[in-house]
C-alpha cells in the first residue's frame, strides 16, 4: 500500500445529505479508499429525486424528471446500471393554451410575438454579450420588445413568464440575465429513465453507509476535525464533512455551523434564489386531450402540462404540472385546494370531460417540504458569481456540494452529481499532497 492511499483511506468524511449529490461524492471517495457516513433526514435516499410507483403502471417522476443533454455524465450511470430511456418531447409537441382556447402546429405562429418564448434566452446572452449590466430577463426581454416594436401583450408576458419559471425556478422579474448567462445548455434533447430516476440512485447507493431519519441539527467544525450533532440526539465525529443541503435549507438555517460561516460563504448563500418548483400529477379514467399533444403550455398559474407516460407503451391517462415562481407561492398556499384549482384549470382548456374522468390528484410541494425548501436554485440580479463563491471549501475542513454550487449546470442531477465528483477531489487533494510530501 502506498503512503498516498494510506493518508487517504485513514481519512473519515461525513456527507449530509443522501441526494444525487451526497451520493456522487460518497462513492468516489469510498472507492478512493476513505470511510464515508452518509447522514440523511428522510427515510429514503434521493433528496429532489422522488420516483412513484404507486400513479400509473409505468414510473412517475414526483421531482427531477429528465436527463438534460445526450452526453451528460448521467448516462454513464444509465450505461452502468443497465436502464434504458425514452426521448421527452420536442417543442413542435407541445400546444399552447392563449387567449381562452388550445393552439397548436402552424396555428402557434399566428400568436402576436410567440417566438419570444422561444428566444428569451437569445435576447438575454445579445444584452450581456453586448456588455449591458446585468438586469431581469423581464426588463431585457420588455426593452427588446419596446425596440422592436414586439407586441408584448399581458397574455403573451405570463405566457414568457410560464417557460421562464418552470424552467430556471425564478420569475423572470427576478432572474438576472448575468447568472442564467452562466449556465450552458445541454444539446441533444431531455430524456426520461423508464425505470425511474429513483431506480438509478438505489443502485448508484448500494454499498454506501448511509443513516437514514438524521436530521442533522449543528455543525461544529476546527482544524481538528468536525463534530455532527442530529436532532435524534446522536453525535457523529469525522475528519471532514461535505454539505449538500439545498439552498433553501441553508437560507432557512436549518443547521448550525459553529463558528458561524464565514461572511462570503454567507452571502453566496444569501444571493441566490431558492426557487419554489412544485408539481401536480392528475390522474383520469381515459384520455380526452389530443393524441398528438405531448404538453401545453398556459397563461394559467398552472403554467404547463406534460404527459410523464409520452412515447411509453403502457402510458396511463395522466397529466403533470409543473409550477414555478410565485405561481407555486400561490399553489402553496392553496393547501389541500391546490388539486381542486388544477382541476378547474384543466377543466378551462379542455372542457368539462377533465371534471367528468378525473380519479385522483397529487400536490408535490417542494418549496415547502421540509428538508428541501427549494425545487432547484436560480440566479437572481447580480447574482452572478455566486455559485463558485458557494462551492468553496472552508479551511480545507468543510465542503459544499449540490446543484445550486454548479456554476454551469444548476437545477439538474447531472450537474449535482458533477458538484459531488467536484467536491470529492477537492477533500482528496490535500491528503494526496500531504502524502506526496
Amino acid at each position: 500500500m502506498t503512503d498516498s492511499t494510506t493518508a487517504q483511506t485513514s481519512l473519515h468524511v461525513i456527507v449530509v445529505g443522501a441526494g444525487a449529490a451526497g451520493i456522487s461524492a460518497a462513492r468516489s471517495l469510498q472507492d478512493t479508499g476513505c470511510r464515508v457516513t452518509i447522514l440523511e433526514a428522510r427515510d429514503r435516499i434521493g433528496g429532489r429525486v422522488q420516483t412513484a410507483y404507486d400513479l400509473a403502471p409505468h414510473p412517475v417522476e414526483l421531482g427531477a424528471e429528465y436527463i438534460h443533454g445526450a452526453n451528460v455524465v448521467t448516462w454513464d450511470m444509465v450505461r452502468q446500471f443497465n436502464l434504458t430511456t425514452v426521448s421527452d418531447v420536442t417543442k413542435d409537441d407541445f400546444h399552447i393554451y392563449f387567449g381562452d382556447r388550445i393552439h397548436s402546429g402552424d396555428d402557434k405562429s399566428r400568436i402576436p410575438s410567440f417566438h419570444l418564448v422561444d428566444t428569451y434566452e437569445d435576447i438575454a446572452i445579445d444584452w450581456v454579450e453586448q456588455g449591458r449590466p446585468d438586469a431581469s430577463v423581464h426588463d431585457v426581454v420588455t426593452k427588446w420588445a419596446e425596440l422592436n416594436n414586439a407586441d408584448l401583450s399581458p397574455d403573451l408576458q405570463r405566457l414568457v413568464n410560464s417557460r421562464v419559471s418552470a424552467r430556471e425556478g425564478g420569475d423572470w422579474a427576478r432572474l438576472g440575465v448575468h447568472g442564467m448567462y452562466e449556465q450552458n445548455d445541454n444539446p441533444g434533447g431531455n430524456f426520461r429513465i423508464k425505470e425511474g430516476y429513483t431506480a438509478l440512485l438505489e443502485q448508484a447507493v448500494a454499498g454506501l453507509n448511509v443513516t437514514l431519519n438524521t436530521p442533522v441539527q449543528s455543525i461544529l467544525w476546527s482544524q481538528d476535525g468536525v463534530q455532527i450533532h442530529s436532532t435524534t440526539g446522536q453525535t457523529f465525529a469525522a475528519d471532514r464533512a461535505l454539505v449538500t443541503l439545498p439552498l433553501g435549507v441553508l437560507q432557512a438555517q436549518d443547521v448550525r455551523f459553529t463558528p458561524s460561516l464565514p461572511p462570503e460563504k454567507q452571502a453566496a448563500i444569501n444571493g441566490l434564489g431558492a426557487g419554489h418548483v412544485d408539481k401536480i400529477a392528475m390522474r383520469f379514467r381515459e384520455r380526452f386531450w389530443p393524441q398528438d399533444m405531448a404538453g401545453v403550455l398556459t397563461t394559467l398559474q398552472s403554467q404547463i402540462w406534460w404527459r410523464p407516460g409520452w412515447r411509453r407503451d403502457d402510458e396511463a391517462p395522466l397529466l403533470m404540472a409543473i409550477i414555478g415562481g410565485d405561481a407555486a407561492l400561490h399553489f402553496e398556499s392553496l393547501g389541500a385546494d391546490a388539486v381542486p384549482e388544477a382541476l378547474d384549470h384543466l377543466s378551462a382548456m379542455f372542457g368539462e370531460n377533465a371534471r367528468k374522468h378525473f380519479e385522483a390528484g397529487r400536490f408535490i410541494s417542494w418549496g415547502t417540504d421540509r428538508w428541501s425548501k427549494t425545487g432547484y436554485s436560480y440566479g437572481l440580479v447580480n447574482g452572478a458569481g455566486l455559485r463558485d463563491q458557494l462551492a468553496q471549501p472552508v479551511d480545507d475542513i468543510l465542503f459544499f456540494a449540490g446543484e445550486a454550487t454548479h456554476v454551469t449546470h444548476s437545477g439538474t442531477v447531472h450537474g449535482a452529481i458533477e458538484s459531488g465528483a467536484r467536491a470529492a477531489h477537492e477533500i482528496l487533494k490535500p491528503e494526496k499532497l500531504k502524502a506526496d510530501s
